[in-house]
């Protein structure tokens, strides 16, 4: 994890790392094998795995910038065409940014346009404007008060719902954890045809099921969503390692089983059942065979 420093208030430095776009897809371009072939990140789930690259590598909403349409500008000068280039504005990842919803706004960091005074750039930090609202899940059926920016809570109006909001944004606009994790909970209460929703009235189950439906996604897909690669890695290994615990039993437990299905098919084919008993060392008889087994145990 990078390291953090505080500005006003605002821990810098977060668990995504944010890079422009072609930044981004140069990255992604180099990195693609390890998600193949025989590497640890190859071992991953094939459904997390495209959630993870469209999460980390795909293009973003345009939020403090306007992309240009035109595919190429002309020079009206020299009558030169050049193809345009989108370099978004680079958001600093935040801690309370991963507590909030914000929209896709974040910290900007950057430098003023204007005359060099000393040989020094004039820096200037920008955080978006934050307010803490509340807001009810139907899905669980609970109040969030969470800190949002205006352009969250015009995008919870365009879906209609804050349950709408959290299930259907792409990973990549949503960058929370706290977002994650709410994404989680409700798909699990969808998970099963919606069996944990609403479990003392079934027409409000019932209704709110139909409403969410279409976000459904199986249920061993459920706890992988929002992981970063280094905690799915992690969540792998726990998973490998609860397998191979179950997998190794005792001996003792193997021939208890065998030894029962030898009985039990001897019964059932009316087979004798011959049982040798384990022979006892006789008692010792003397003073001195008595010592002998108290030191030597023979």
């Amino acid at each position: 994890m990078a390291n953090r420093w505080r500005y006003m208030g605002h821990e810098i430095g977060g668990w995504v790392a944010t890079n422009p776009e072609p930044a981004q897809k140069l990255v992604f371009r180099l990195e693609k094998n390890k998600w193949k072939g025989n590497g640890q990140y190859a071992r991953l789930p094939e459904h997390y795995k495209q959630r993870a690259i469209e999460h980390l590598y795909g293009d973003k909403e345009d939020v403090h910038d306007v992309r240009d349409k035109r595919k190429f500008i002309v020079n009206h000068e020299t009558g030169v065409w050049t193809r345009t280039q989108h370099v978004p504005v680079t958001v600093v990842p935040t801690v309370q940014a991963d507590k909030g919803l914000w929209g896709g706004e974040g910290v900007v960091i950057g430098y003023e346009d204007g005359e060099v005074k000393d040989d020094y750039y004039r820096c200037f930090v920008t955080i978006p404007k934050l307010m803490k609202l509340l807001f009810y899940s139907e899905i669980l059926d609970q109040h969030y008060a969470v800190c949002v920016t205006r352009r969250t809570v015009s995008k919870i109006e365009e879906a209609t719902t804050f349950d709408h909001y959290i299930l259907k944004t792409p990973l990549q606009d949503l960058n929370s954890k706290f977002g994650f994790d709410l994404r989680r909970q409700m798909l699990h209460k969808l998970a099963n045809n919606g069996e944990n929703l609403w479990l003392n009235d079934p027409q409000k189950r019932l209704a709110i099921f139909n409403k969410y439906k279409q976000y459904q996604i199986p249920k061993e897909e459920i706890d992988w969503v929002g992981l970063l690669p280094d905690e799915a890695l992690e969540k792998l290994e726990q998973e490998e390692d609860e397998k191979y615990e179950q997998s190794v039993r005792p001996w003792k437990e193997l021939f208890r089983e065998s030894l029962i299905a030898e009985l039990s098919r001897r019964q059932k084919n009316n087979e004798p059942i011959d049982i040798v008993p384990v022979a006892s060392k006789p008692a010792p008889r003397s003073l001195k065979e008595k010592v002998m087994n108290k030191l030597w145990g023979s």
